[in-house]
């Protein structure tokens, strides 16, 4: 019998190819879950799906397309746990609004998640294994910081959306986590021209989120020191907020 809290358990993650959820895909399996993981390209998986066979099973999907993500959900037979990984992050240049950057990000990371959610809850619902909800979200919600308006809006928009359907499953004995990491070592951070304090490596993060749903925590915010200086941050009058983070502004 394994160890693993986890074992046994019918996981579906978004954003499984790459990146954190790439890690969190590896570290299911060795755990011994069932994982469906979601990508646009599944190609990357092609080595672990010939390493643990019917374990895993690849669902090309593009999350921002609703008929999409309910095509794949019709190929599932249950689910117990559903990870929200999958988002997309673009900066805008101080000072300016782009309409267009701002819909593609809160399309991915907002809007998809509510797309999978959509397909899947009845899944959930359908589970008789503590089903449970985990939402990615992210640190940049603890503070407003230079030119991440359309990420940190998104972030946060899952994070109300997640704590209010909290509220609507609960006594369908549905469980929601909502876990914020800092800086992760991927393609997508490697595109960053701007110091990420205490950056972790995918493997490191994947076990942090692994955790925190093993545990089943409501709220769950990592690298420590991370959160911690963003939360003193987040905490400070307006008016000395406003000049620290100018000092951080990037013309």
């Amino acid at each position: 019998m394994s160890s693993h809290p986890l074992a046994g358990r019918r996981v579906l993650i978004t954003g499984g190819s790459k990146g954190l959820g790439l890690a969190c895909v590896k570290q299911l399996l060795a755990q011994g879950c069932d994982v469906y993981a979601v990508a646009r390209d599944v190609s990357p998986l092609e080595s672990l799906k010939n390493q643990f066979g019917l374990q895993l099973t690849t669902l090309k999907a593009d999350i921002t397309d609703i008929e999409s993500v309910e095509r794949v959900a019709s190929q599932i037979k249950g689910i117990d746990t559903l990870i929200l990984n999958a988002g997309t992050c673009e900066y805008l240049d101080p000072g300016k609004v782009e309409a267009a950057l701002c819909k593609r990000v809160i399309e991915v990371n907002l809007q998809g998640s509510i797309n999978v959610l959509n397909a899947c809850m009845g899944l959930l619902a359908d589970s008789e294994n503590a089903p449970h909800i985990v939402g990615i979200s992210s640190l940049v919600t603890e503070a407003p910081l230079s030119r991440a308006e359309a990420y940190g809006a998104s972030k946060a928009a899952v994070d109300y959306f997640l704590s209010s359907l909290r509220v609507d499953v609960y006594r369908r004995g549905i469980d929601v986590t909502i876990i914020k990491p800092g800086f992760i070592k991927t393609p997508l951070t490697a595109q960053n021209n701007f110091s990420m304090p205490f950056l972790m490596e995918a493997d490191e993060a994947a076990a942090h989120v692994l955790k925190a749903i093993a545990q089943r925590r409501y709220l769950y915010k990592f690298p420590w020191q991370l959160s911690c200086a963003l939360g003193i941050i987040g905490r400070l009058p307006t008016g000395l907020q406003l000049k620290l983070l100018q000092k951080m502004v990037r013309t």
